[in-house]
């Protein structure tokens, strides 16, 4: 370059040597340094309403306060009988499974010593084998409350099935209907077919 001296020439190409270096070095950096992966994002859920799980009993009979009660999912016939002020002395739990699971409606009827428990809509006693009592003839038998001697009676049902039927409900809080029948193992739609007439819920 005309006007410059050799030592200015020598003094600018050090210069842009130097600021080669310098950029190098910062491209260098860019493309070595791992990616910031941005947080994903968190969401929130709303808390569920538990209060809209819990079960309605109505508990009836001889016991200190009848009535409609409310009750925590999986709670047993003794924790409705707790709710209703425990039983009356004239009472008789052996005829009810008071560590049987109760179901969402159910009707838990708590018997006085000589009487049967009886078994139909809005049937009586425990969610696992209520009372002791055999259904009357024609009369429905309510598959949430009713025992494997009771379900004994249906056409087609045997011990083992009864103990299934039983089974089934207690590991599933009820039936919620007469086709969930066909859930337990042992009941096909033929034998549906045969009992569907003579259960209730």
């Amino acid at each position: 370059m005309p006007g410059l001296s050799r030592q200015q020439l020598i003094a600018w190409a050090a210069v842009g040597l130097v600021i080669l270096l310098i950029g190098a070095s910062y491209l260098r950096g860019q493309l070595s340094s791992p990616v910031r992966e941005e947080p994903a994002a968190v969401t929130l859920g709303i808390k569920e309403d538990r209060t809209s799980a819990r079960l309605k009993v109505h508990v009836v009979g001889a016991v200190a306060h009848p009535g409609l009660y409310e009750i925590e999912p999986g709670s047993r016939v003794a924790d409705a009988l707790e709710k209703a002020g425990g039983a009356t002395p004239a009472a008789d739990l052996n005829q009810i499974n008071l560590a049987a699971k109760l179901a969402d409606g159910q009707q838990l009827i708590v018997p006085e010593a000589g009487a049967s428990v009886a078994v139909g809509t809005g049937g009586a006693g425990s969610g696992a084998g209520g009372g002791s009592g055999t259904p009357a003839a024609n009369q429905p038998i309510n598959i949430n409350t009713a025992t494997a001697d009771q379900l004994n009676v249906l056409d087609g049902v045997g011990p083992k099935t009864a103990q299934k039927i039983i089974e089934y409900r207690e590991a599933n809080g009820g039936f919620k209907s007469a086709e969930e029948l066909l859930e337990v193992p042992g009941i096909g739609p033929a034998k549906f077919e045969q009992i569907k007439n003579q259960v209730v819920i």
